[in-house]
């Protein structure tokens, strides 16, 4: 990692009366967190708490916790020490106000929509969705009386004109997936402050490593966990990060009131003690572990996986029997330069490219033999499917052009082992 993104980074807000100290690098902070957690007989790794419930020494202590004067877990459904201890390790890596661990990345983007809107409410998002979220938004948030409308997230002035007094935020991928396509975060920025809109970001692709507060200036940062942060794709969570630059009591588009006493953190504590408490999305004790400690090694494999699909996209786009490659990295990416820009000199480890058809598509995936089919990303072993056929299955054709999905598109996670076996691999499945 450079110096200069290192140095760019900000400080993480301290509590009153702590010694001030400079922002630790960001390896060093997934591995140790703001400051060196003390765990219970002097182990180095957070404990798993499988407990339900828990007990308080009197009636006054529990009622400190309820009221949310004093931090404290009561039931595992709302708070439970091991996610909280992945929360906290999360909440300094972006140097952000807070986080609430949710069961997967779907449930991180409700909660964190649903935290924002109500019946009558209107979102404007991106065009180019995963799968998941676009039938979130068109189909389930529709039913909830939630108007959504889709737009180019490479044009944000063109949304402008879509605002008015029932809109509340913008949703967009920071990668879109699989489309590949960046938004320009400054000029979307622009656009929510001049209407009061909270803008939320789908960082998953980027994990912390790639995500930065200064670059990526948004109000909520949405991470499916499932992706890269526990390593070997083991575990599903999701995170979402409230990263401190919205007055939510002062937004003149939110209505918080009902959070007034919780003052800055109104958004988190509506997650938490109403969504979460309501609908009970609740992460598992040994999920949040498992994402803790895979995180430590996350710097350096974000690096590999970095490295490793720069070198496939440069083969790939010239490779004959490959029409075209969707990746940031490329300079032939009409995003190249604003995704280096805002990423910190990364476009992540996943890309898009097509072949003549499906069956050309069909004929490299069956001959493979390292990579794997799979329907995921952020694996440590590189992963490919076609999505046409698979997450984009159920949906009719000018949906799928319309997420940018066609017959003859292949999506590829690449992983870290190392470059030249993924090469190998690539070039004996297009000779097929």
């Amino acid at each position: 990692m450079s110096s200069s993104r290192q140095a760019a980074r900000p400080s993480i807000p301290k509590a009153a009366g702590k010694a001030t100290r400079p922002r630790r690098h960001m390896e060093t902070t997934l591995i140790h967190g703001d400051s060196q957690e003390h765990y219970p007989h002097g182990a180095t790794l957070p404990p798993v708490m499988y407990s339900a419930s828990f007990a308080y020494d009197s009636a006054e202590a529990m009622e400190e916790v309820f009221a949310g004067r004093q931090e404290g877990a009561v039931y595992s459904r709302i708070a439970n020490p091991s996610v909280q201890a992945l929360e906290t390790r999360i909440t300094a890596a972006c140097a952000a106000r807070g986080t609430v661990a949710l069961a997967s990345g779907m449930a991180a983007v409700t909660l964190a929509l649903l935290g924002l809107l109500k019946a009558g409410d209107e979102l404007i998002a991106s065009r180019l969705l995963f799968g998941g979220t676009y039938t979130l938004l068109h189909k389930t948030f529709a039913g909830l009386g939630i108007t959504v409308h889709s737009v180019n997230p490479e044009q944000p002035g063109e949304a402008a004109a879509l605002v008015n007094a029932r809109t509340r935020a913008v949703y967009l991928e920071a990668i879109a997936n699989p489309a590949m396509t960046v938004p320009d975060l400054a000029g979307w920025r622009a656009l929510c402050d001049r209407h009061g809109l909270a803008l939320v970001l789908d960082a998953t692709l980027l994990t912390p490593v790639l995500y930065d507060r200064e670059r990526c200036p948004v109000d909520v940062a949405v991470f499916s966990a499932s992706k890269y942060l526990a390593g070997a794709a083991s575990v599903i969570g999701g995170l979402v990060v409230d990263t401190g630059r919205m007055d939510w009591l002062g937004s003149a588009a939110l209505d918080f009131s009902d959070y007034r006493p919780s003052g800055e953190f109104a958004f988190l504590n509506r997650l938490r003690k109403r969504l979460m408490f309501d609908v009970g999305p609740t992460l598992a004790p040994l999920n949040a572990f498992l994402l803790q400690t895979g995180m430590e090694s996350l710097a350096l494999r974000m690096a590999r996986h970095c490295e490793n699909t720069q070198a496939v996209a440069e083969f790939l786009a010239g490779h004959p029997k490959v029409k075209q490659v969707y990746y940031p990295g490329l300079p032939t990416h009409p995003q190249h330069a604003l995704c280096l820009s805002q990423y910190g000199g990364r476009a992540s480890g996943v890309l898009s490219f097509c072949m003549a058809d499906k069956a050309a598509c069909f004929r490299f995936l069956d001959a493979l033999r390292l990579t794997r089919r799979v329907t995921n990303v952020g694996d440590t072993k590189t992963i490919a499917l076609h999505p046409a056929s698979t997450i984009y299955a159920t949906f009719w054709k000018h949906e799928q052009e319309q997420a940018g999905v066609g017959e003859d598109m292949i999506r590829l996670s690449v992983g870290i082992e190392h470059v030249e076996d993924i090469l190998e691999d690539l070039a004996q499945a297009l000779s097929a």
